[in-house]
């Protein structure tokens, strides 16, 4: 039985429609994707120390809070 391969296509349509219903999720990922770059290769040691405080503020509130929403 021969399998019949699918190649992959772009499509402008879906992935406007993907990203009009998914906008809080790319706004996630976008901010996230941020951070991390700006971690890696431009914080100082004193951006580094106030990003450790601020993290662990957030963790304190989310675990205060029971904020566990997944995006």
């Amino acid at each position: 039985m021969a399998s019949k391969e699918r190649k992959a296509t772009y499509s402008p349509e879906a992935d406007k429609k993907w990203k009009d219903a998914n906008r809080e999720r790319r706004n996630y990922l976008s901010g996230r994707g941020a951070a991390r770059s700006f971690i890696r290769n431009k914080a100082t040691l004193e951006d580094l120390d106030e990003l450790i405080r601020l993290i662990e503020e957030r963790k304190e509130s989310i675990a205060d809070n029971n904020l566990t929403k997944e995006f």
